[in-house]
């Protein structure tokens, strides 16, 4: 008995040793998939080896720049001192929240009873900077709501390029979503009039890693079946780009919006080249807006650098907006003894204050009161002295 109890054990553990450990994973599950049949997956299944990198990504401005109404994006808005804005044409646009849902209300003076109310169910930019806007849904058209919110006077505003009067809804093209999500589903993605129909179930919000590494399901099986690899496997090694392809990669959605598309954005892969999908090249100077790419690619740092590109500065696993003690940090590293032609003494030295300092954008204004546009202030990426 004992000798059947003993061979009973040794196979057990002999099948146990032998089982693959992904039995105690959960199941990999599709949150969209590409027409091209690229599948998009949860960030679960990265937290299993890069639990750090997910829980800081998660703050980025690149992950909250959209997502499904909820309640964490609606604190901000509660401190709003008015719930309302005031148009030229006398209408007012009310926000009312209730659970987690925000809505719309546009009524004419004395402002009773509304003669429209919008469900909001997107909301879009990351609140780090300038604030949000918001989309809706007809159907399976996608158009954006009038109203924004203006993050640093806790007010609501007129959306950037809307008209001071009403207008009740602007149509949501795939250019906004190809640099506001990581996939978004047109319904006919190869017509050559830009359309507001989508998939409703075949978004991915924010940018999340598949957006910049490419697809993961083979990585996450690979290393599910050898979690003692610790060379990453099946995915793209941005150690493998050159200059051009790294900058590409960032490009695709920081140079401005394009004079000329070639090919949908969605279908940009990581190495792929960028000219074959957008013209990003300008006719002015790029504006501190949108073409980060542009500016910097015009810096004296850039020009004499072989292997300079955005992650020299930024690291885009982090949220690391205006921590200038970091940055200040990174230019130091090629600029240890820095001749500067101006006293010094006294002043604190901030490197990114004064090389870099924020201009107003020609092309982003917004309309806070019912009668100004104001233009909004971003900080160049052309390194220069001023």
């Amino acid at each position: 008995m004992r000798i059947g109890f003993f061979c009973s054990l040794v196979v057990y553990v002999f099948i146990s040793a032998c089982t693959p450990y992904t039995e105690t994973y959960a199941p990999i599950e599709a949150i969209g998939v590409h027409l091209n049949k690229t599948v998009y997956i949860g960030m679960e299944s990265c937290k299993e080896c890069h639990a750090t990198l997910v829980s800081d990504h998660i703050q980025t401005a690149h992950w909250l720049t959209s997502s499904k109404i909820n309640s964490p994006r609606l604190l901000p808005l509660l401190e709003a001192e008015k719930n309302y804005f005031d148009l030229k044409d006398s209408t007012r646009l009310s926000y009312t929240f209730q659970n987690e849902t925000l809505a719309q209300e546009a009524s004419r003076f004395p402002f009773a009873a509304p003669f429209l109310v919008n469900s909001i169910e997107i909301i879009i930019g990351s609140g780090t900077k300038i604030g949000n806007s918001f989309l809706g849904w007809e159907d399976n058209s996608l158009y954006q709501l009038q109203g924004s919110f203006h993050l640093p006077s806790k007010q609501w505003m007129n959306s950037p390029g809307f008209p001071p009067v009403f207008q009740a809804k602007r149509s949501i093209f795939p250019r906004c979503l190809e640099c506001h999500t990581t996939y978004a589903q047109s319904e006919n993605w190869q017509s050559p009039i830009p359309i507001d129909r989508y998939n409703k179930n075949n978004i991915v919000f924010g940018i999340d890693c598949q957006r910049c590494h490419g697809e993961v399901v083979e990585h996450v099986k690979h290393h599910r079946k050898f979690p003692l690899d610790s060379t990453g496997k099946k995915i793209v090694r941005y150690s493998n780009f050159t200059q051009q392809q790294r900058i590409d990669m960032c490009a695709l959605c920081h140079s401005g919006v394009g004079d000329q598309i070639f090919q949908p954005s969605f279908s940009f892969t990581p190495g792929d080249e960028l000219r074959k999908f957008l013209n990003t090249q300008t006719t002015g100077a790029p504006d501190v807006h949108s073409n980060q790419v542009g500016l910097l690619t015009l810096s004296k740092c850039f020009l004499e650098s072989e292997d300079m590109d955005c992650m020299t500065c930024h690291n885009p696993h982090q949220n690391e907006r205006e921590n200038s003690i970091k940055f200040n940090a990174r230019c130091i590293q090629c600029h240890a003894e820095p001749k500067h032609t101006v006293s010094l003494v006294g002043k604190e030295l901030d490197c990114i204050e004064c090389h870099m300092p924020v201009q107003n954008s020609q092309q982003m204004k917004i309309q806070i009161t019912s009668d100004s546009l104001v233009p909004v202030g971003v900080r160049t990426h052309k390194i220069a002295i001023y």
